[in-house]
């Protein structure tokens, strides 16, 4: 195990390292040598860097909270209903790659997909145009799709497996003492699976923001998010913008790690994070 993780950390590392260097502007390949900033400063002050930069944390912190909430939800009803063939079906999405949902959701959802002729055929539309936008729109209704659709099932598995562990007594003694539903989850619930919700936030915020297969798919050319900006400055001609594009990739690792970093924080604050005396 000890050498796995060495050798993965290394390889992670001097990746990073070398974004870095590039980045900065030691880029000798094409002439670069001198250390500089102006990389940053160029992406940071672009205004179509600010606004892809809002839209990425727009598509992720509305995926990872809706996935959240809806996903514990699902993982108490899982553990009242146990039905084995609900547990099955739940884990289905999670087997599916991001890219094979997306694909779906481009044949189901688009304008010419199989639910606007559907739609069609029924007469509840006069053209196929007619049907809403939900691909390729600039409120991301289909890339939140994909991530809700593969997101939920995994958090709900997950706090499941979380919630068959847990000592529930303490929630009858909580019952028996008087406390209200809404007592019972956020004094008793709630603290026991903390730790592992706050993980879990920061599992999903940092791959749907770092995303880049589903909005390329399925996002609006004229909303893109960061990491389809970095994607574009790396596949042009000019490899004049290729440190840029390792400047943006170094501030969505930045982005991510300052959610992390303030997400443990946080918990950490919160009464499940606190240690007994």
């Amino acid at each position: 195990m000890v050498p796995f993780l060495l050798l993965n950390s290394v390889v992670i590392f001097a990746a990073l390292f070398r974004g870095l260097q590039i980045s900065l502007g030691y880029y000798p390949l094409i002439g670069l040598n001198q250390l500089t900033l102006a990389n940053y400063k160029i992406v940071l002050t672009d205004p179509f860097f600010q606004k892809s930069l809002s839209y990425s944390c727009y598509l992720a912190l509305t995926a990872t909270f809706f996935s959240l909430i809806v996903g514990v939800g699902v993982a108490f009803l899982l553990l009242k209903v146990k039905q084995p063939i609900l547990h099955k079906i739940l884990q289905l999405p999670i087997s599916l790659p991001h890219i094979i949902v997306a694909l779906m959701v481009l044949q189901l959802l688009g304008q010419s997909g199989v639910l606007s002729r559907w739609c069609f055929q029924l007469g509840w539309i006069k053209e196929i145009g007619e049907f809403p936008l939900l691909v390729h729109d600039q409120q991301g209704i289909g890339i939140l799709f994909v991530f809700l659709y593969k997101e939920i099932p995994y958090v709900a598995v997950t706090v499941l497996a979380i919630l068959q562990q847990l000592q529930l007594g303490y929630i009858e003694v909580a019952r028996n003492l008087g406390a209200s539903k809404r007592q019972i989850f956020t004094q008793v619930i709630f603290p026991m699976i903390q730790k592992t919700l706050f993980t879990l936030f920061i599992i999903l915020f940092c791959f749907t923001f770092a995303s880049f297969e589903v909005p390329y798919l399925l996002g609006d050319p004229s909303h893109g998010t960061v990491a389809l900006t970095a994607y574009d400055l790396f596949t042009q001609a000019d490899l004049m913008t290729r440190p840029q594009a390792f400047a943006l990739n170094m501030v969505m690792s930045a982005v991510c790690l300052s959610v992390a970093i303030a997400a443990l924080v946080i918990s950490r604050l919160l009464p499940g994070g606190r240690k007994i005396k």
